[in-house]
C-alpha cells in the first residue's frame, strides 16, 4: 500500500507573531492546535530553513549556499546592497528593499571599478540583490546576510588567508558610497542609504532530487531550488484542500507582512490552508502536518495528535 502524503508549511514572518506579547492576537483554532504539536525550538532564518529542505547533508556553518542557487553553472558571491547603521560601539546590518533600477545601475557602476583588480564583475540578479562573478573562487569564510538582520556585523567579518583584501575591498565601497549622489536623494526622501556591499553565499550545496512531489509557493529562493533539483513548482493560488495530494508536498506561505493587514492574512491563511489540512490529518487522508516558522520553530502533527482532548 502507497504511504499517505504528507504536508510540509513554510511561513515567514509568523515569529513576530509567536511572541509572547502578541500571541493574543493568534487565531483561537491556530492556538489549540499549537498545544497539540510536538514542538522543536529553532531560530534558523527562512533561507536556511527552505534550503535545507532540499539539502541532502545538515547545513552547518554560518553562511548558505546563495550564490550557487542565484547563478548556475557561474562562479559567484552575493554582494547585497545593505545599509550598516551605526548604534554606539556597533554595526548593524539591515537589508535595503526599495532600490529603483536606475538608482542600482548608477551605485554598480560607481563600484565596479573596485571590483577590477579581483576579476570580478557586479551583477544585478533583481533590484535589490546583486553577484559578482569571479575567476576564481577567494580563500575566505562568509556569513549569510539573512542571518544578520537588525544584529551586529562585528563577529560576521570575513575571515581566512585573504581576509584583509576583503576587508579593504568593503571599506572602499563603503568610502565610495559614503556621499554617492543616490544615497544623498534617497536619505532626502527618507529612505535607508546604501553605504555597503555584504558579500556571502559561498556555502557548498549538496541538492537532493525527488523529496518533493508538489511545491506551491511564489518566493524567488523556491523557484531557483525547484529549478536546481528539477521540481515542478505551481504558485501558491494553485494550491486548493480538495487537490489530490500524493507523497511529500510543502507549501511556502508569502511572508506575512507586519506593515499591512496583517492579522486578516493570518486569520485567511488559517482557514484557507492550515484548518483544512487538519481535517485531512483527522480522517487520515494525509500522514502527518509539518508547520515551520523561521526563526521560532517547527510544529508537528501526526493524526493521533489532533484527537488530543486538550
Amino acid at each position: 500500500m502507497a504511504e499517505k502524503p504528507s504536508v510540509t508549511i513554510i511561513w515567514p514572518g509568523l515569529a513576530t507573531v509567536m511572541q509572547e506579547i502578541n500571541q493574543s492576537l493568534v487565531p483561537e483554532a491556530l492556538q489549540k492546535l499549537f498545544k497539540k504539536a510536538n514542538f522543536t525550538v529553532s531560530d534558523n532564518s527562512f533561507e536556511h530553513e527552505l534550503i535545507q529542505l532540499f539539502s541532502t547533508n545538515m547545513l552547518s556553518g554560518p553562511d548558505l549556499p546563495t550564490a550557487q542557487l542565484r547563478n548556475p553553472g557561474q562562479l559567484s558571491l552575493c554582494a547585497d546592497p545593505c545599509y550598516l547603521h551605526a548604534d554606539r560601539d556597533r554595526l548593524l546590518l539591515f537589508p535595503i528593499t526599495d532600490l529603483t533600477m536606475e538608482e542600482g545601475t548608477q551605485l554598480r557602476e560607481s563600484i565596479q571599478p573596485l571590483l577590477n583588480d579581483f576579476d570580478a564583475q557586479l551583477v544585478p540578479n533583481d533590484l535589490n540583490h546583486w553577484s559578482i562573478w569571479l575567476e576564481t573562487m577567494p580563500d575566505i569564510n562568509l556569513t549569510a546576510m539573512s542571518s544578520l538582520i537588525g544584529k551586529s556585523v562585528a563577529s560576521a567579518l570575513p575571515k581566512g588567508a585573504e581576509q584583509n583584501d576583503w576587508l579593504r575591498l568593503s571599506n572602499e565601497i563603503q568610502m565610495v558610497l559614503f556621499e554617492h549622489p543616490v544615497n544623498q536623494q534617497r536619505q532626502s526622501a527618507g529612505k535607508l542609504p546604501v553605504n555597503s556591499l555584504w558579500f556571502w553565499g559561498k556555502a557548498d550545496w549538496q541538492p537532493q532530487a525527488n523529496t518533493w512531489q508538489q511545491l506551491y509557493g511564489d518566493a524567488a529562493l523556491l523557484k531557483s531550488l525547484a529549478s536546481a533539483t528539477s521540481t515542478s513548482l505551481q504558485p501558491m493560488t494553485e494550491w486548493k484542500s480538495e487537490n489530490t495530494m500524493t507523497g511529500q508536498q510543502l507549501l511556502v506561505f508569502p511572508e506575512l507582512d507586519l506593515q499591512s493587514n496583517w492579522p486578516q492574512r493570518l486569520e485567511q491563511n488559517t482557514t484557507q490552508h492550515i484548518l483544512p489540512l487538519l481535517r485531512k490529518l483527522r480522517r487520515y487522508q494525509i500522514r502527518q502536518l509539518r508547520l515551520i516558522i523561521p526563526q521560532h520553530g517547527q510544529y508537528v502533527w501526526r493524526c493521533w495528535d489532533v484527537w488530543k482532548p486538550w
